[in-house]
């Protein structure tokens, strides 16, 4: 499926992993495949940003060697060796990125990192904020849960544009709640209704449909990424696991 055939107006470029990764993997020098190597890119900035961050380097250094490690991607061409029947998308990149940073630390005092202009997330060019690491937390942990967030994030963005027009308050209702829950207080049912003009029943009844309508896109974004349908219920257990640290 091409990139076109899924963006409408000013949406985004959403269906993420294996439909993409299949796209990366046409042949010559396409629309299709550069779009769905640049959502590749930006889709999995932040975990190895993050990842690589927390195997000790500063905030420059691991500017520069997520870069590299996008340059060498794109330039060695590394989707064209993922195979959906081996495991998940995100365990490939882990290992790439993995086996890239040992030789990449290796010659760091002898290399100057390359300037390229490639996709990079938002807070790219920012220095970001590394949360605590938890008794036990590792690397490989972080990188989880920026996978996870950012599975999250992009759900969450499907869900508001599905829910543009009469399903909007199913989209602020469950925001409000999600909010809520991951803040230091959980909201109560009545400052919910009062934050969006309505009645605790209401509240009840949109929270309902909107969790109904973010688990069925969740669903369908961890389906793009798996190899199987029965992967889809581990992959959801290990994304609550992975927001629980």
């Amino acid at each position: 499926m091409a990139v076109t055939e899924m963006e409408s107006g000013a949406s985004q470029f959403l269906t993420t992993a294996w439909t993409v990764v299949r796209g990366a993997q046409e042949t010559g020098e396409g629309t299709n495949r550069k779009r769905c190597l640049d959502f590749l890119c930006r889709n999995y900035w932040k975990p190895i940003y993050y990842y690589i961050r927390r195997r000790g380097l500063r905030h420059d250094d691991t500017l520069d060697i997520t870069q590299e490690y996008f340059a060498t991607f794109l330039e060695k061409n590394f989707v064209a060796a993922v195979d959906r029947e081996r495991g998940r998308f995100r365990t490939f990149v882990l290992v790439t990125v993995n086996r890239f940073l040992t030789k990449q630390i290796a010659r760091r005092s002898r290399q100057e990192t390359r300037s390229l202009n490639l996709p990079v997330g938002d807070d790219g060019a920012e220095e970001m904020t590394l949360p605590e690491l938890s008794t036990g937390e590792t690397a490989e942990d972080v990188f989880n849960q920026r996978w996870a967030m950012s599975l999250i994030e992009s759900t969450l963005k499907r869900m508001k544009e599905e829910c543009a027009g009469r399903k909007t308050k199913y989209y602020e209702a469950f925001r409000l709640f999600l909010d809520s829950a991951w803040g230091t207080q959980n909201a109560s049912y009545r400052e919910m209704a009062g934050e969006l003009g309505v009645s605790e029943i209401d509240i009840t009844n949109y929270l309902h449909r909107g969790r109904n309508i973010f688990h069925r896109l969740l669903r369908d974004e961890i389906r793009q990424s798996v190899a199987t349908e029965w992967e889809i219920d581990d992959e959801i257990e290990a994304l609550k696991e992975y927001l629980r640290r």
